[in-house]
């Protein structure tokens, strides 16, 4: 557990640091003075169209990267490697074969949209390249895991990517570039990731394309087309129900409200950080324990991952929830902006309850079992797509964020379930009731000490003293078993540094 720990905690610094940089350009985006709710609306449902075509071209390939990776490394030597070259030829199958269905359908995608989102429909063929390039880097970031550089990729994804953003959207406030080369610029991102990547695994000797067939992807082969067809359902509806709320809300309200949406989204984004940085060090930790049936080790994961989870994400939700007006007042944010609190709120609370379930998809999908998770996640985007279409049309742009929260808790419990039943694994104890009576507490305790506060002094007390009050009940009263360790090995560096 202390290697996922060190290798978490270096990915959660680079991930937070990237969070940084986008509050920043969260803030840019969401100013009155420099893009319009529309515009930016469009930037947020591009990413979701993108990542939709993204997953229709994958084909399985990233869960097959990860999942047989141990295989492939233990079996051939690495010249003669080709899961990366075959899983290359898949994907661009996938991707030109989801180009021309694209293509296809595009008189539907000008009458859905042209009424109320007129700008998507002028820039919507800049979602191709944005889609490619978001496929290549997974499949080099599901390769990268294989020799276990999920904070290199955490540092690019999170960090990297957004200086981009950052340096782009600067040359659009400043004029230096129209809004039209903006969202050009803005489509390529990800190939500046791709090219960092593709040249660091070159330089470490870890980047082998070969195409010719090897005696494990022979060996494997059944298991191989089964895990790639399955899991390209798996990836399709998971791609379908985190992008079905922009591209609903798009259609039926319009890109102003995507935008809005997207602020809420973001803010629950910062609370997830944790949860991708564990999920990118912990998936090749758990394929190599399923190999060895290290049934104890992954419980413990579990566990570990469910009340450590649990507490950042408490901690998180409530420094934002205490300051979500007095941010948008302070600074300068536009007043639509404040549409979106309760979209926080009911987002934060399906956030809240996917971390503290930790990593069981994980678990499950690296297992024997993976067949579980897809059947899983195709019920959930069953629930989820009805219900975001049904809703947004009748509450608006609180819908999806109750159909998310339904969802999700149905689709939750079904896992933990399973688990439980199925290897007698489940990740809660008596520390996860006193995580959360010690979070609504120090809540409590903050919003009556410090209502009548307003502007800057609201915006910096109200965090400081819930998680001064947060942080200290944690560590007295043992709730999370990393904390202490983590808390120790900073002090020991530091006194090393004054020595």
């Amino acid at each position: 557990m202390s290697q996922i720990r060190k290798r978490s905690l270096k990915a959660a610094v680079w991930i937070y640091a990237g969070f940084l940089i986008g509050a920043l350009n969260t803030y840019f985006f969401t100013h009155k003075s420099w893009f319009t709710t529309d515009q930016n609306g469009l930037t947020r449902v591009m990413i979701d169209i993108s990542i939709l075509i993204c997953g229709f071209s994958t084909l399985g390939v990233t869960t097959y990267l990860f999942k047989f990776f141990p295989y492939y490394k233990d079996n051939v030597e690495d010249r003669k490697n080709d899961i990366l070259g075959l899983a290359l030829m898949v994907a661009l199958v996938g991707f030109i074969l989801t180009s021309i269905g694209l293509m296809a359908i595009e008189p539907m995608i000008v009458r859905k949209f042209s009424e109320k989102s007129i700008l998507l429909v002028e820039y919507f063929y800049w979602c191709l390249p944005m889609a490619c390039f978001i496929l290549l880097y997974n499949i080099l970031e599901s390769y990268a895991y294989g020799y276990h550089e999920g904070v290199l990729t955490s540092l690019l994804k999170e960090t990297i990517l957004r200086v981009y953003t950052l340096v782009i959207i600067l040359l659009k406030i400043f004029n230096i570039v129209s809004f039209h080369t903006f969202i050009i610029l803005f489509a390529f991102q990800y190939a500046l990731i791709v090219i960092i990547l593709a040249v660091y695994l070159k330089l470490k000797n870890q980047l082998w394309l070969n195409f010719k067939i090897s005696r494990v992807t022979l060996k494997y082969k059944k298991k191989i087309i089964s895990v790639m067809g399955l899991t390209f359902i798996v990836a399709v509806v998971m791609v379908l129900r985190t992008s079905i709320d922009g591209i609903v809300l798009a259609a039926k309200q319009d890109l102003g409200k995507v935008g809005i949406f997207g602020l809420a989204a973001y803010m629950v984004s910062v609370m997830q950080a944790p949860f991708r940085s564990m999920v990118a060090v912990t998936i090749p930790i758990l394929s190599r324990a399923w190999k060895h049936k290290d049934v104890k080790e992954i419980n413990r994961i579990y566990k570990r991952s469910s009340i450590n989870l649990l507490t950042f994400s408490l901690l998180v939700f409530f420094c934002i929830w205490l300051n979500f007006d007095q941010a948008i007042h302070y600074f300068g944010i536009n007043a639509d902006y404040l549409e979106g609190k309760w979209v926080f709120f009911i987002l934060g609370m399906v956030t809240i309850i996917e971390m503290g379930s930790g990593v069981n998809a994980q678990i499950i999908g690296t297992s024997v079992y993976w067949r579980f998770e897809l059947w899983t996640s195709i019920l959930l985007t069953v629930l989820i797509i009805p219900l975001s279409y049904t809703l947004t049309v009748r509450y608006g742009i609180i819908g999806p964020a109750i159909a998310n929260i339904i969802s999700f808790s149905i689709y939750n419990y079904i896992r933990f379930h399973f688990l439980w039943k199925k290897f007698n694994m489940q990740p809660f104890s008596r520390k996860t009731v006193e995580v959360i009576l010690v979070a609504l507490g120090a809540y409590f305790i903050t919003h009556l000490a410090l209502n009548s506060l307003n502007g800057l002094p609201a915006l910096l007390l109200n965090p400081l003293l819930f998680s001064g009050i947060f942080i200290t009940m944690v560590y007295q009263l043992n709730i999370s078993p990393d904390m202490k360790p983590v808390l120790y090995s900073m002090k020991s560096r530091f006194l090393k540094r004054r020595q």
